[in-house]
């Protein structure tokens, strides 16, 4: 947990993707469309949009690829979305929203379907896949990501109120605080998933299975590492600190008995659990709300090859970090985004961007700068 975090001598260079005719409305989510060439989805929070993103030498186009019911008064609408592996195949795609249902929060991860031309959505109802109850309108989590070995993880936060009373993070009876981990190809019985054969809690009784680590307050993007598989998160802080994870089969991160590194509360402390630091944390004179990003690997010969590359919403310092053994060895500060950082995004070369909350999304360029 750094004092202080150096300027690199250069800083990254953010290129705006498109013109600013084709602004998007608080923009929560950006990735490429497998398969073509300069194609690309864009979630937007509220609206209930996803938009097909078009680069061509003629021209970027910006056309709706789903709309979905927009979010209503109260709630957060769409969070977070993932394609599936084989979505050139399948067509199938999942998306996470925050919605109040008879008068009571709730995160919803659903599955569509694409049309055959991959243009649109083929206009199929939404399959419910899980259901999170929550237990207020704040950290509700709704990163989705697949993983290398092919299953659907879901981060999902506390579910409030702050610095959760309940211990929702250290209960293992609930969904909130972890990270899921679910196999969403085999339906098992009632349930439109199945729980993978090694998930840590699985004959644990009364432990939800689908839970794959806790201890978790409300991670805010979190990306696997295309090269070494490993599980990056960034978790955000209630009064102090913000932290970085690499998060691992059963483990538990410690939020509330722990925030980043320091003791937080004693409540839901368990004689002889073990709470699992986090690589880094940083304080409020950084940042306010970490959003995770990627590791790059892009480009072999760049020096920020294998480096971890993140950001703050608020403070829009972007970070790369570098770590051994879950240990933090470097961090520097490469740079500052124009608009709050909401989320990352990395295309099918490994190249990063930033998603600008204001609704811009903007390229990283990290030719020119050195990370030492």
């Amino acid at each position: 947990m750094p004092s202080e975090i150096p300027l690199s001598d250069k800083p990254i260079t953010l290129h705006p993707f498109h013109g600013e005719e084709l602004r998007f409305e608080h923009p929560v989510w950006f990735g490429p469309l497998p398969g073509e060439s300069n194609a690309f989805l864009v979630v937007e929070h509220e609206t209930g949009r996803i938009w097909r993103l078009d680069k061509k030498s003629t021209g970027d186009t910006k056309t709706v690829f789903a709309e979905l019911d927009p979010y209503l008064k109260g709630t957060r609408g769409l969070l977070g979305m993932a394609l599936h592996p084989n979505f050139r195949t399948n067509r199938k795609y999942y998306f996470a929203k925050h919605l109040v249902e008879n008068g009571k929060f709730a995160t919803f991860i659903f599955e569509r379907e694409a049309a055959p031309d991959f243009k649109t959505d083929s206009g199929r109802p939404s399959r419910l896949v899980l259901k999170l109850d929550a237990a207020t309108g704040v950290h509700y989590g709704g990163g989705l990501q697949f993983g290398p070995d092919g299953y659907l993880y879901i981060g999902m936060g506390d579910t409030g109120p702050q610095e959760d009373p309940q211990g929702h993070g250290q209960d293992t009876k609930l969904l909130a605080g972890k990270m899921l981990r679910i196999d969403v190809d085999h339906p098992d019985g009632e349930h439109s998933y199945r729980i993978p054969a090694d998930n840590p809690f699985l004959n644990q009784p009364g432990a939800r299975p689908e839970i794959w680590a806790l201890g978790l307050r409300e991670p805010w993007r979190f990306s696997f590492d295309s090269v070494t598989g490993d599980l990056w998160a960034g978790d955000v802080g209630q009064d102090r600190y913000e932290e970085v994870d690499l998060i691992r089969r059963g483990e538990n991160y410690g939020w509330n008995v722990y925030e980043g590194f320091e003791p937080f509360s004693n409540r839901y402390r368990k004689e002889g659990e073990a709470y699992v630091p986090p690589v880094a944390a940083y304080g409020r004179k950084f940042g306010v709300s970490v959003t995770g990003g990627f590791v790059y690997r892009a480009n072999p010969q760049s020096s920020f090859y294998g480096v971890y590359v993140f950001g703050d919403y608020q403070s829009r310092r972007i970070w790369g970090l570098t770590q051994e053994k879950r240990v933090l060895k470097k961090i520097r500060q490469i740079g500052t985004a124009p608009q709050p950082i909401v989320s990352f995004g990395r295309d099918e070369q490994g190249e990063l961007y930033v998603v600008g909350y204001e609704g811009t999304i903007y390229k990283m360029d990290l030719d020119g700068t050195v990370f030492e």
